[in-house]
């Protein structure tokens, strides 16, 4: 191993990954146990109008502390789900760290992250954590280093970290590691901020319709715990309040995205795409990765973009807009005839 550089490899267990999303939920933790207390507060003075303030605030406290214990075990099964979705965690992981940024390789998939795309570090316990965006990181088991490596690591860090910040103003384009293939479609493109909200939109398009469902359902068997019947008054509340629960939701996620996508310094640049028979290439000023396709687990066609799914909540995206016909014919005929998924949804036919 090189002195300015430190090279280590291994495989991420479910318990890394568990450990890294129950560190990511620790940060909005407190405020979902608030808005939950909060929420039940107000639908017990609705249907006990006459309950006394200590109870209404005792049963908040109660149920507000079930939210505090519940929420790791939700993220923790989360991350599970993500982690077996995800077909490049499960394979050997090899990663370099240097001066330049992070390599990262996986099969025939690799990325690299600079450091000035980086915009916060944190050791816990047994990870090191490397934030390319608010609710994205780079995970390092601290397994995979020895005592000396862990501390070669502390000092890449230290010597790296100032370079945080630098992404906007960095105009060079990163190296592409593999040659144009002939046989593909390049384009360079700008994610907008509407684009990425739209793209989270699809990813909660199940959630948008069960979840306002399940709080109306919800909303009524705790009516008929209460009163013993269901009235019209309150099967009508409980319809106002899915209705709510689901504009409410809407909301949510347009704040989250938002949040998400500003803190994303990557995505504030053009970014080089190439679909080809090898697979989905992406070039941003401070990372470059490419995916094989037996690495992208579904694919869809949507009015506005196509989406390359390479984990359960991660897509590659290409808007429509920047597309003329032969090269969206052309895109589809890669796709049908490398594509390894049978995940595969086109606006004018679905498989």
């Amino acid at each position: 191993m090189e002195n300015n550089e430190l090279k280590v490899s291994g495989l991420i267990s479910e318990e890394a990954m568990k450990e890294y999303i129950v560190f990511h939920s620790n940060k909005t933790r407190m405020w979902y146990v608030i808005s939950f207390a909060l929420l039940y507060s107000v639908l017990i003075r609705i249907l006990l109008p006459d309950i006394s303030i200590i109870f209404m605030l005792v049963a908040s406290l109660f149920m507000g502390t079930i939210v505090w214990f519940l929420l790791p075990k939700m993220a923790s099964k989360k991350g599970i789900k993500e982690y077996r979705s995800d077909q490049l965690m499960q394979q050997e992981v090899f990663y370099t760290i240097n001066a330049e940024g992070i390599y990262k390789k996986v099969g025939r998939s690799e990325m690299l992250t600079r450091w000035e795309g980086i915009l916060s570090i944190h050791e816990t316990k047994n990870l090191f954590l490397f934030y390319i965006s608010k609710n994205k990181a780079i995970v390092i088991p601290q397994k995979f280093l020895l005592k000396s490596e862990m501390q070669r690591l502390r000092q890449l860090i230290k010597e790296n970290e100032n370079s945080k910040g630098a992404a906007l103003e960095y105009t060079e384009p990163v190296a592409r590691i593999q040659p144009e293939n002939p046989g593909g479609v390049n384009f360079t493109i700008f994610i907008s901020e509407k684009m990425f909200i739209d793209h989270i939109h699809f990813l909660a398009r199940k959630a948008k319709v069960f979840f306002p469902i399940w709080v109306g359902v919800l909303y009524i068997l705790l009516a008929l715990l209460l009163f013993k019947e269901i009235t019209f008054l309150i099967t009508a509340f409980a319809i106002i309040v899915s209705i709510a629960t689901r504009f409410l939701l809407s909301t949510v996620i347009n704040w989250k995205a938002a949040i998400e996508y500003r803190s994303d310094r990557r995505m504030h640049n053009d970014i080089h795409l190439e679909i080809s028979p090898d697979g989905v290439t992406q070039t941003i000023q401070s990372a470059h990765s490419h995916y094989s396709w037996d690495n992208i687990l579904s694919i869809y066609e949507t009015k506005t973009t196509f989406l390359f799914f390479v984990s359960k909540n991660k897509a590659i995206i290409l808007p429509q807009v920047y597309l003329n016909s032969d090269e969206r014919s052309k895109i589809k005929s890669i796709i049908s005839e490398n594509a390894k998924t049978n995940k595969i949804a086109f606006m004018d036919k679905a498989s």
